[in-house]
């Protein structure tokens, strides 16, 4: 490493400094992911994993309320890639927990919402407004619909796999 490289540790903004939505997303992505402790272990848990308990649509239900994180990084224009990186973790918590016990296993160890976080506040664009909410709709339409259409193909999948497989004995 060349001695006039300054290595700057990531700074995380105190709540006071940080615009309201994105306080907010804070507190959300700590319920979804962290917010109870596993007695014994080093672990935490959040709402995502007892809501993807719910047979069937558990897994939708998560990735619709962990699409609000994808909206709003849209919305502080946090670049496409990164947003596509973010659907990414999203949809991978839908399609694996989607699935019955590995889902559940999945869903206690992965924490997309605090990751997606992480990504919105490194990569949100602190130079430009961010998009207002009339701007937002179609976004927001679009994230939803994917995600929705994602785990509903992936239960079908499901149950069309379970069939075959009661089909074969």
């Amino acid at each position: 490493m060349s001695p006039n490289k300054a290595i700057i540790p990531e700074v995380i903004e105190p709540d006071e400094k940080l615009p309201a939505d994105l306080v907010a997303l804070r507190r959300f992505a700590y319920l979804m992911d962290e917010a109870v402790a596993v007695p014994g272990t080093r672990r935490r848990v959040g709402v995502d994993a007892a809501v993807g308990l719910i047979p069937g649509v558990g897994g939708i239900i998560g990735g619709l309320l962990s699409a609000w994180i994808v909206i709003s990084a849209v919305r502080h224009r946090v670049p496409i890639l990164k947003v596509t990186h973010m659907m990414f973790n999203v949809l991978l918590d839908v399609g694996i927990g989607s699935i019955p016990i590995v889902g559940d296993v999945f869903d206690w160890l992965f924490e997309e919402n605090v990751m997606n976080l992480q990504l919105l506040m490194r990569h949100r664009d602190r130079r430009r407004p961010p998009r207002t909410p009339r701007q937002m709709v179609w976004f927001a339409a679009i994230i939803f619909g994917i995600v929705l259409f994602s785990g509903i193909v992936m239960v079908i999948a499901l149950i069309v796999l379970a069939i075959w497989l009661a089909g074969k004995r």
